[in-house]
């Protein structure tokens, strides 16, 4: 099922939580080096897992506190209604919550460039939702007032790394190689030029430059063009640069479809 969240406007503003960059990236390098440890990341052990932070989100005092946990490729967006935002639900006929499943082209979510479809919706305002069942995300959705914030997920979840590359990276390397390849699916989504990327199967190959502040990574993703019925892959290559904020700029981004056929698209060049 589908909908169009093209709920009317509310000139009223709602209450709304925010968690800075700085909380988030002091909260995952307080622990980042115990946790990867602790999950051998640095023996091989295992393949690269996301690391979760449970953060409390500070509110004014007229607010309620609550506890929300952050994941890697978890973030909060702040909209205006219409959001032009069309969903699906995760898994049909089941309350395994909603997902993105396209944009309305120049609709207010696609203008701000911060979502893109196969994204995952987790809360509304700060009402958890990532188990709710179509209805009530909608019903959710039609009764918050303007603008919205909204909870996200790049849905990618767990994403493996091999091995050999992995014993090569420090904790802070496999931290920013993480970030570049979420960064990258974004851009990859946003073009929608090669259908839609459903997930990330292993991340190859992972280089540093400039004091590690320039990030080239090489990995396999798995894509379908007629909504997860048949699916093929792709080695997508991508270069990100850390920016000030600690954002990651993708400057640089291909995909090679059937590899080996010389089916290769550039959808970011990077500048000489």
């Amino acid at each position: 099922a589908r909908s169009s969240t093209h709920a009317p406007d509310n000139p009223s503003k709602a209450s709304t939580q925010t968690i800075t960059r700085t909380d988030m990236k002091r909260a995952m390098l307080l622990s980042i080096t115990t946790c990867l440890l602790s999950l051998g990341y640095l023996n091989g052990a295992h393949g690269f897992a996301v690391v979760s932070q449970s953060l409390r989100i500070q509110h004014p005092p007229q607010q309620r506190q609550r506890q929300l946990s952050m994941a890697l490729g978890d973030f909060t967006v702040e909209l205006e209604k219409p959001l032009g935002i069309v969903l699906e639900e995760c898994e049909a006929g089941s309350a395994s919550g909603v997902q993105i499943a396209s944009l309305v082209k120049d609709g207010t979510a696609a203008n701000s460039g911060q979502v893109a479809s196969g994204e995952v919706l987790l809360a509304i305002q700060d009402t958890d939702v990532s188990t709710s069942g179509f209805d009530s995300v909608m019903d959710l959705l039609v009764e918050a007032e303007s603008p919205v914030t909204l909870t996200m997920s790049d849905g990618l979840g767990r994403m493996d790394i091999a091995n050999n590359l992995l014993k090569r990276l420090t904790p802070q390397q496999a931290m920013l190689t993480d970030s570049v390849v979420r960064a990258a699916v974004k851009a990859v989504r946003k073009s929608q030029r090669l259908g839609d990327l459903l997930r990330v199967e292993i991340i190859i190959g992972s280089g540093f430059r400039d004091d590690d502040t320039k990030c080239l990574v090489r990995f396999f993703a798995i894509f379908s063009t007629d909504g997860g019925v048949t699916t093929y892959s792709c080695n997508v290559s991508a270069t990100g640069v850390v920016m000030e904020d600690g954002s990651i700029d993708v400057v640089a981004l291909s995909c090679a479809k059937d590899e080996g056929l010389g089916q290769t698209i550039d959808l970011i060049v990077e500048d000489a």
